[in-house]
Formats: structure tokens, C-alpha cells, sequence
């Protein structure tokens, strides 16, 4: 075998490693409701009084009501917006299922050369009319990533959750090349 060809096979080999590592994140993302138009005012959701503190609850507060605040809305104890959020982790390798329909979820898996078993991330935000109860928007994001933890993927999920805030569209997926 040459030194040329020995060479070129290193090289495809290598090729072939680095594109196993640096896989890309597919987004599935749910949004309906009538949708939020303005930036009315919002108010959290109250939580239970014999509920302990949740450091990883306040963590996803914060950062969603920062991502509200950039497109211009604002917090207050009595307002006619009531904001929710709730976070999920699971291992990828379990599938959500409703009764007689697709997998709501479903089991994720990465090949390649060097395949992992993946953590399932989502946050999911709803907006309910705080008179009336009706639901304004209800907005989630789910990711699958086998290195990064969950509040290194915290600030992209509340974008993507919130992305279509003034006219959901439904389900969809979107691939983003960010490496895992």
C-alpha cells in the first residue's frame, strides 16, 4: 500500500469521526392557541403554597421571562396574561405515545461512528386569558443531545418555545447544524 493511498484513507476515516461528533439537533417544536399580539402584561402561574423552592424552576423563569422581556413584555402580581412553564428530561431511548396516534415523542437514536445515548430536553410555555381561562398560546420545544446538559440548552429551547408567541403553527421540526 502507498503512502498516498494509506494517507487518504486516514483522512476519510478521520472525516468520518469528526462528522459522528459534531452531529446536528433536531428541534420538534408544537405551538397553537390563538396567539398573543402586543405584549400585554403577563403574571406567573402561582405555585403551591407547601411547594418547596425549585432552583431548576426558577432557572427556567428567569430565562423565558428575559426572552419575553426582550420582545417587550412585562411581569406583574395581577395581570390579564397568565404565564406557565413546565421542563421535562428523558432518556431518549423511551418513546411518548398517546393512545391510537403517532409517538408524540419519539425514540431518538445516534449512529455514526461513535453513537451515544441521548438526553431528551423540553420546556413547554402556555398562556392562558387570566378572566377567562381561555388559552392564548401554548408553545414547546425538544431537543435530543447527548453531551450538553440542560441549562446549556435552556436559552435556545425558551426561543424556539416562544418563536411563534403571535401566530402559532402548529408542529414542525427544524434541523440546526449546532454541533452536540
Amino acid at each position: 500500500m502507498s503512502v498516498r493511498f494509506g494517507t487518504y484513507v486516514g483522512v476519510c476515516l478521520l472525516a468520518l469521526g469528526l462528522n459522528g461528533c459534531s452531529s446536528r439537533v433536531e428541534t420538534r417544536i408544537r405551538s397553537d392557541g390563538a396567539g398573543v399580539t402586543g405584549a400585554p402584561l403577563l403574571m406567573w402561574q402561582a405555585e403551591a403554597d407547601d411547594a418547596a423552592p425549585d432552583p431548576l424552576l426558577a432557572r427556567v423563569r428567569e430565562t423565558v421571562a428575559d426572552r419575553l422581556r426582550e420582545e417587550g413584555f412585562g411581569f406583574a402580581d395581577q395581570a390579564p396574561v397568565l404565564l406557565s412553564v413546565g421542563v421535562a428530561e428523558r432518556p431518549g431511548l423511551i418513546a411518548l405515545r398517546a393512545p391510537g396516534k403517532e409517538a408524540l415523542s419519539p425514540v431518538r437514536k445516534r449512529g455514526g461512528l461513535f453513537p451515544c445515548h441521548p438526553r431528551l430536553y423540553r420546556l413547554t410555555v402556555s398562556m392562558t386569558d387570566s378572566a377567562t381561562g381561555r388559552k392564548l398560546y401554548g408553545g414547546s420545544a425538544e431537543e435530543a443531545h447527548c453531551r450538553e446538559s440542560f441549562d446549556q440548552v435552556l436559552p435556545r429551547l425558551a426561543a424556539t418555545a416562544l418563536a411563534y408567541l403571535a401566530a402559532p403553527k402548529g408542529e414542525r421540526t427544524e434541523i440546526s447544524p449546532i454541533p452536540d
